[in-house]
């Protein structure tokens, strides 16, 4: 039986209806001679620490464990049981409990105190393999329940794409235009070349496409609760401008050329620290391809070689 078992079970009739942590304050308290109170490590953990004990969400530490055993008073322990036990009139659920253990005693706050000890026991005797295969079980456990909160996230409103382009847009398509231009040997090239290149006009509402696929994440995160997600949106863009910085910086035909590598380099660059690409609504190809004109629009990523100026 493990700690978090013993105390689950004992919880209906000895907690008193007291929080996680409160109740893990007494179990231990009560455990521990008074005079070893104050340097118990484990009375000073934090309250969600404790809370994360009693859930069997975090293990109890041999070291912790042999702490409680070299200084149990179980006299004590049984005490508090017996006072709880006679409070909460729950004599007959414990006796109940024990049953179902095949534990018979006289003195069910005695057998109480026992099981405690010997759990202490099986802590601190545990391999420390035991121990690192129970962590990454509960590590796997957190992870998995992590990922399908954020797979069942619901798909962010869609931001739709205007006809004519914002003042936003202005940086990331005079980037394209130069990189246009720089394909045709044109200097300068502007909106007004476009119907003479009606590829380049395909490729910029395809852009446009792209870049409110990113903008609509990043209105998106804004919008949900909790501060943890607010920050996502840069997350994002970190990891896709170290996906495809490498890919910029090569030498290539030209502008156009560097663009459309990078385009590709971006669809296959994983970005793993952004926890929102667990589903399927929050990640894309066109969002992440949208993200790079985002970075050019934060001077990140140009797709014209400039020299510096002497």
């Amino acid at each position: 039986m493990t700690f978090s078992e013993y105390a689950s079970n004992l919880s209906p009739f000895i907690s008193f209806g007291k929080s996680e942590h409160e109740y893990f304050t007494e179990l231990v308290g009560n455990f521990v001679q008074d005079a070893a109170m104050d340097s118990c490590k484990l009375l000073k953990r934090k309250p969600d620490t404790k809370y994360r004990y009693i859930k069997g969400d975090r293990t109890i530490q041999p070291k912790d464990a042999q702490y409680l055993y070299d200084h149990r008073d179980k006299s004590k322990f049984s005490n508090w049981v017996w006072e709880r036990m006679d409070e909460s009139d729950s004599y007959d659920n414990v006796v109940a409990w024990l049953d179902s253990l095949s534990i018979a005693s006289d003195d069910p706050s005695t057998a109480c105190a026992d099981i405690f000890e010997s759990i202490v026991l099986d802590i601190i005797n545990s391999t420390p393999t035991t121990q690192a295969a129970q962590e990454a079980e509960i590590d796997l456990k957190l992870i998995d329940d992590i990922q399908k909160k954020i797979k069942s996230l619901p798909r962010p409103t869609n931001v739709s794409v205007p006809k004519v382009a914002t003042q936003d847009e202005q940086k990331y398509i005079d980037e394209l235009y130069l990189a246009y231009g720089d394909a045709e040997g044109m200097d300068p090239f502007s909106e007004d070349d476009l119907s003479s290149f009606p590829d380049y006009s395909d490729d910029l509402e395809d852009r446009r496409i792209d870049f409110y696929a990113a903008e609509t994440i990043r209105r998106g995160v804004l919008e949900l609760k909790g501060s943890s997600l607010t920050g996502q949106f840069d997350v994002l863009k970190d990891e896709t401008y170290n996906g495809v910085k490498d890919t910029a910086r090569r030498t290539h035909t030209n502008g156009y050329e560097r663009m459309l590598a990078v385009m590709e380099q971006a669809v296959i660059a994983p970005v793993t620290n952004y926890i929102l690409s667990a589903s399927p609504y929050w990640i894309s190809g066109k969002i992440k391809k949208g993200v790079c004109h985002h970075l050019v629009n934060d001077g990140k990523l140009t797709w014209i070689r400039r020299r510096k100026k002497q």
